[in-house]
């Protein structure tokens, strides 16, 4: 009976060792992308920047060569290990991103254009999510801060806009801080002061019931402007201890043909004169 009751111990520890190496098998590595699922990615703070290293692979019957990098965002730093590639051989592409004023889901798209001109380039892709210190978007007059908003409307800190010359004082923006439930400071988030010395922009913030804060921008009473684009750099200063201060740059074109004007704030309109 002992005999019968060791062997059987012995099977079930056998039996539990395999099961708990099973468990801790590791998965296969990812092609041409960071994750196996772009619906579970890797969180970052907004302090640390994103870093990745990626398994390429040639999907070719044939070497190929690398001849040049190109990704969606020049804020990226890429490094590949090889740029000569046997059929279907493997090598890394190591990639960082800065990721100070994101929030949310990022996506990073790198093309690896190769010198046989019939081949088309190799694509990679990496995901990652951000969790904001303290997020800034353009209010959107959402009622719930855990709704992503839309990403046109999210991590924006230029705001331009464009005005007659008697008429910028009718100037309007809104401006929408907050903190993740991890990131909230003690006693919540607060806009402790403002430095707002331009001549145009006036600033107010009105802490929300749900944490957040509105920075309501709003054209003085007596702004003035000489005709053609200029910029107004505002310092916002939080309690928060990793993002203590926010600094926002609202661009506009005054002008008498205001209303009729193309602007862009990263370009000098053509304006003919």
């Amino acid at each position: 009976m002992r005999t019968v009751f060791c062997c059987c111990l012995l099977l079930w520890m056998f039996v539990g060792l395999a099961v708990h190496a099973a468990d801790a098998a590791p998965t296969s590595t990812p092609i041409n992308t960071n994750v196996s699922d772009p619906e579970v990615l890797p969180v970052f703070l907004e302090s640390v920047p994103f870093h990745t290293v990626i398994t390429v692979q040639n999907p070719y019957d044939k070497a190929v060569k690398v001849g040049s990098i190109d990704s969606t965002c020049t804020c990226s730093t890429l490094h590949l290990a090889d740029y000569f590639l046997l059929p279907h051989a493997t090598t890394t592409l190591e990639i960082g991103v800065d990721n100070t004023n994101r929030s949310a889901r990022e996506r990073l798209g790198v093309s690896l254009y190769l010198t046989d001109p019939a081949l088309e380039p190799i694509e990679i892709v990496a995901f990652w999510d951000v969790r904001a210190h303290v997020a800034v978007d353009s209010h959107l007059y959402q009622d719930d801060i855990t709704t992503r908003p839309v990403r046109a409307f999210r991590d924006i800190y230029r705001y331009p806009s464009k005005a007659r010359p008697d008429e910028l004082h009718r100037l309007s923006k809104r401006v929408r801080f907050w903190s993740p439930p991890e990131e909230i400071p003690t006693g919540g988030l607060q806009v402790e002061s403002i430095e707002a010395p331009g001549p145009i922009w006036a600033m107010t913030a009105i802490p929300q019931a749900d944490g957040s804060v509105l920075l309501e921008a709003t054209g003085r009473k007596d702004a003035n402007a000489p005709d053609g684009i200029s910029d107004e750099t505002i310092i916002i200063h939080t309690n928060h201890p990793k993002k203590p201060r926010i600094e926002l740059v609202f661009s506009q074109y005054v002008g008498k043909d205001a209303g009729s004007t193309v602007f862009d704030p990263h370009a000098k309109p053509d304006l003919g004169k």
